[in-house]
């Protein structure tokens, strides 16, 4: 066990000895050869040296290193409470400790191994305290944009980042853009696709890169981070303006693991929220959640007094297609004529699959004559399609019945989704009646 003190003392009680003893005979040979060599000289002497040592001990030595030391005790005391978790301090007092030292000092090289263990522990502890506010990102229930959303906020408060952008690639090959944060565009192009060749992480420069960012902010370096650990492929693309430091790679490269089974997770949380709500077929609302819906625009255009058109779709003859076809036939049908439908409306709008081959639209803030338009270009565009299945041509013609919904309807708050849903459905009666292939609104007359 090292004992300091106990060392110093005996160190300079040994060097006050031969002093006291050597300084009489010392003056005596080489400097007065009268000077008695005589036992009251040597307890002089000794008794001087013992002074002196005394002195040197408890005012030069002790009070300096016991500085130096108070110093070591209170640093390691701040750090000890820091890790414990202490309220009163924050890890970013870690940063601040530091202990000078004159280059050359004797205390100088421990001085600055101290420094470097203290900078480390704070890189340290910082590394861990992030990777823990990011794992409790990636373990919440939410969808990958959702997700990516976050992580790209902390990464923007935290590093700086300016650009993110995260692709997808299933495993027919299909690639998907699932986030894209601070870029002009996320397309899937060459360099993408190279991205999804790199096993670790990878830092480019921005020269020969179309990944543009917004406002024409300076990008100095990109950072691909392929995923790990997964059954699909996925790459993370990063910009900074400015060189991404060792630190920032470290927690990157230490979180992809936590990255991979967040991605994961919220793919699979994603998918099953669509199970609830989309038709597995054709991809559209389900008619529980169809029926919400329908509710919340009709809630919204009587609050905006906006026009509403409900219309009701059937496939002419569908029952032929199947005994003729095949029900492979029939559904395949189905899920291109729902591709269709859904290239012609607006985000505000509403498709839903309503039942068998009969599909539900609701175009918000649309009067009568808007209404029509939209629905007759579908249909036309459905006449048009050629749909083909297994060599064979499947010729398929839709009727629509509609029915607008004026704001007066709604003013009450008492109005019938039933209701407006039957009128239209009596609109697509008529229109089987009449011929089929054709669009036909609501009137009194029938």
């Amino acid at each position: 066990m090292v004992n300091i003190r106990r060392r110093l003392i005996i160190s300079i009680a040994a060097m006050s000895i031969i002093s006291g003893i050597a300084a009489p005979i010392t003056i005596h040979h080489f400097f007065l050869e009268g000077y008695p060599v005589t036992l009251p000289e040597f307890v002089m002497s000794l008794t001087s040296n013992f002074l002196l040592g005394w002195f040197i001990y408890y005012v030069i030595v002790s009070g300096n290193l016991k500085e130096y030391f108070d110093t070591l005790t209170n640093i390691f005391k701040k750090i000890r409470h820091i890790l414990e978790g202490s309220k009163s301090h924050s890890i970013e007092e870690i940063k601040d400790l530091k202990i000078e030292a004159e280059k050359g000092d004797f205390i100088y090289k421990v001085s600055k191994e101290i420094n470097h263990f203290i900078e480390k522990l704070y890189y340290n502890e910082l590394l861990d305290r992030y990777q823990r506010e990011v794992g409790k990102l990636f373990v919440t229930l939410s969808t990958p944009q959702v997700l990516a959303e976050s992580f790209y906020k902390f990464l923007l408060e935290k590093f700086g980042m300016v650009g993110m952008a995260v692709f997808v690639k299933e495993n027919d090959g299909t690639v998907s853009n699932v986030a894209c944060f601070n870029f002009n565009r996320c397309e899937l192009s060459d360099f993408v696709k190279a991205c999804f060749d790199f096993k670790d992480l990878k830092l480019l420069s921005t020269s020969g890169i179309d990944l543009k960012l917004v406002d024409n902010v300076k990008v100095k370096e990109i950072l691909v981070i392929p995923f790990v650990n997964i059954d699909f492929a996925a790459v993370l693309i990063l910009a900074k303006p400015d060189k991404f430091t060792g630190f920032e790679l470290r927690f990157l490269r230490r979180i992809r693991d936590l990255m991979s089974l967040g991605l994961t997770n919220a793919r699979n949380y994603s998918r099953l929220q669509e199970e609830s709500y989309l038709d597995p077929l054709t991809k559209l609302y389900n008619r529980r959640f169809g029926m919400k819906r329908f509710q919340e625009i009709l809630s919204l255009a009587s609050r905006e007094e906006k026009p509403v058109v409900v219309a009701m779709m059937d496939i002419d003859n569908f029952k032929r297609i199947n005994d003729t076809y095949g029900h492979l036939a029939g559904d395949y049908v189905l899920r291109n004529l729902a591709a269709i439908v859904k290239s012609h409306i607006r985000d505000v709008d509403l498709v839903v699959r309503y039942g068998g081959e009969e599909i539900l639209l609701v175009l918000f803030n649309t009067d009568e004559d808007a209404g029509y338009k939209v629905l007759e270009r579908i249909r036309k565009n459905i006449e048009e399609f050629t749909f083909e299945f297994e060599g064979q041509e499947i010729p398929v013609t839709v009727s629509i019945g509609c029915y607008p919904i004026l704001p007066d309807e709604l003013k009450s708050g008492s109005f019938s989704i039933e209701t407006f849903i039957e009128k239209a459905d009596e609109a697509l009666y008529k229109a089987k009646k009449t011929g089929k292939n054709k669009v036909v609104c609501y009137s009194d007359s029938y």
